[in-house]
């Protein structure tokens, strides 16, 4: 795990767990614009840099490495929290787990445990490593899943900014993509959902709510206090990298209004 800091000079602290399978360049957009009022520490979880060299583990070993950062950094509080599809599966997973408080909260499109039998899960992550396989070697399927007129920054020359990111898959090892997709379904929570006394938001793109039911469903019974926001016309992690500014300026508005 690496841990990236924007907007030091900011004394309120803001952490963010992107999406996984995606360099964390993509994310410092986003990073910028919110450093505008916060100190933002942008998580990079292990496997995801591959400078770093290594494999990704899960999302409890993610959030126990963040926590031991915060701590030796003195922190022990936090003015606010993001965290988009596995890295909102982080977020959760902290605010139900960890010691360190938290006053606002953005679980964007947030990954849920299954509820279901084990092999079923398998299936499921058996699908989903398959998926970043095929993409590793085809930038055909790549634009499949993400159309370039909606994720590429060029879309007229989308294969070279695909070409890129097939090259940067290509650098995750087959345990780092299976334990992604396990993890991020199958990540443990209490039984009994803790007391937990920040304001959450769910935030979910417009386009993608058949793919994130589940997700949504369960958040909402896991945690009641939730306040569901649906972002207009947007795929899933959209609004976070191809729309920063954007992004930025509603988060803030949340993090920032009165209680």
């Amino acid at each position: 795990m690496v841990m990236r800091e924007f907007g030091q000079q900011n004394k309120k602290l803001l952490l963010f767990f992107p999406g996984s399978c995606e360099p964390w360049q993509e994310f410092a957009y986003a990073a910028k614009e919110l450093a505008e009022e916060y100190h933002v520490l942008l998580v990079t979880p292990d496997g995801h840099d591959p400078e770093e060299g290594t494999d990704f583990i899960s999302v409890e070993k993610t959030v126990d490495d963040t926590v031991r950062w915060l701590k030796e950094h003195g922190i022990s509080h936090l003015e606010a929290m993001y965290g988009l599809s596995f890295g909102g599966g982080m977020a959760v997973h902290f605010l139900t787990t960890q010691d360190i408080t938290v006053d606002k909260v953005i679980i964007d499109a947030g990954t849920a445990p299954y509820k279901l039998p084990k092999w079923i899960c398998k299936l499921i992550c058996v699908k989903d490593f398959l998926t970043i396989k095929t993409a590793q070697h085809s930038i055909r399927m790549m634009a499949l899943g993400c159309p370039p007129d909606r994720y590429a920054r060029n879309p007229e020359d989308y294969r070279t900014e695909y070409e890129e990111m097939r090259k940067y898959l290509k650098t995750f090892s087959n345990k780092t993509i299976w334990n992604i997709f396990w993890s991020a379904n199958n990540y443990a929570v209490p039984k009994t959902t803790p007391a937990i006394s920040s304001k959450i938001q769910f935030w979910i793109g417009e386009e993608e709510w058949k793919g994130r039911f589940r997700d949504l469903k369960w958040v909402k019974e896991y945690l009641p206090q939730i306040e569901v926001v649906t972002i207009p016309h947007m795929m899933h992690g959209e609004y976070v990298m191809m729309y920063p500014k954007e992004f930025a300026v509603q988060a803030l508005t949340f993090f920032d209004e009165e209680d």
